[in-house]
């Protein structure tokens, strides 16, 4: 039997099925815009209420392993030029001259022949393929609803993430600011410390001078030649340098007063030059105050920047993470 003469006989089996003419395509034409060969389906059945494809339809004069393998080629290339994977595909070949076999696509891209009984009529056929299109939206919006709560949960956890890093960063800049500051405050007890130290040497002085007094009112009570002597010729000594003194200051009065004046202009200069030195040295703190400082809040910045950094690379490592699970 020819694959004409087999199609016609099929055709008079759908019409007594339920199916009308109107219903059945027989040798459409299908051209795509990137190829311009013509691909041509045996035939296709049609909802002309609903506009859907509802079934395919490919005759053969045989059945073998060749055939399968082309004829399942041809179905998934007539899928992706009608737009539709769900539709039922049948294969149907002659037994005689009078009668055929239908058999029918599986999911597992396998042919399982079927009666002629179990061929599903118009009305059948339309509903299931009304029924895997609703199926198939509904799978589909349930897809795109877990890709949303999956976003949804995503955005919840980095800004989370986001959160917690400006929280840990302000905080280390606070803590650094607050250790810094008690830093500060340190120096400011060394001059008390100072003055308590000038205040204990001053009253170790006084308590040597105290000895010193006694010692000397010992020595003076005490009657001996010698210290006696002694002494005197201190005070002949002394009264000879002063004289000499008086001489030089009354022979060359202005000399004496430039020396005088080298001197306090030395003391002024020294004093000068401390007081330089403590103004550069308290500037020189403010800068390194200021710097510090800075540096605290420089840190924190830089803490919460990384962690906003980890709050959005750790949800995606999440997320493809799962990916891979679920693909394996």
């Amino acid at each position: 039997m020819l694959e004409r003469e087999l199609e016609n006989l099929f055709i008079e089996f759908l019409l007594s099925r339920g199916y009308s003419r109107d219903n059945l395509l027989s040798q459409f034409a299908i051209r795509t815009e990137n190829e311009k060969t013509l691909f041509r389906p045996d035939l296709i059945i049609i909802d002309t209420v609903n506009n859907e494809y509802i079934g395919l339809v490919e005759f053969k004069n045989r059945i073998d392993r060749r055939i399968e393998e082309m004829t399942l080629g041809q179905f998934y290339k007539y899928f992706g030029y009608l737009g539709t994977q769900n539709i039922p595909a049948y294969l149907v070949i002659p037994i005689d001259e009078k009668d055929f076999q239908i058999f029918e696509l599986t999911k597992d891209n396998s042919f399982q022949p079927i009666s002629k009984d179990d061929f599903p009529n118009f009305e059948t056929l339309s509903a299931k393929r009304i029924t895997e299109e609703k199926i198939k939206q509904r799978e589909l919006l349930q897809k795109k609803i877990a890709e949303l709560e999956d976003k949804k949960r995503r955005t919840k956890q980095s800004s989370y993430f986001t959160l917690l890093s400006l929280i840990l960063g302000i905080s280390a800049s606070l803590i650094a600011v607050f250790f810094q500051q008690k830093g500060f405050d340190k120096p400011l007890n060394q001059p008390i410390l100072c003055c308590d130290s000038l205040e204990n040497q001053y009253k170790n002085l006084q308590d040597k001078v105290v000895v010193l007094e006694s010692q000397l009112n010992n020595i003076a009570k005490s009657n001996n030649k010698t210290d006696t002597v002694f002494i005197s010729s201190n005070v002949i000594s002394l009264e000879k340098r002063i004289k000499i003194i008086e001489t030089g200051i009354s022979e060359n009065p202005e000399k004496t007063l430039s020396i005088l004046q080298v001197r306090q202009e030395i003391e002024l200069l020294k004093k000068a030059d401390d007081y330089s030195k403590e103004l550069t040295q308290s500037k020189l703190d403010a800068i390194q105050k200021e710097m510090e400082v800075q540096n605290a809040w420089m840190l924190g910045v830089l803490i919460a920047i990384f962690g906003t950094i980890l709050s959005l690379v750790i949800p995606n490592l999440l997320v493809r993470r799962n990916g891979n699970n679920a693909t394996t």
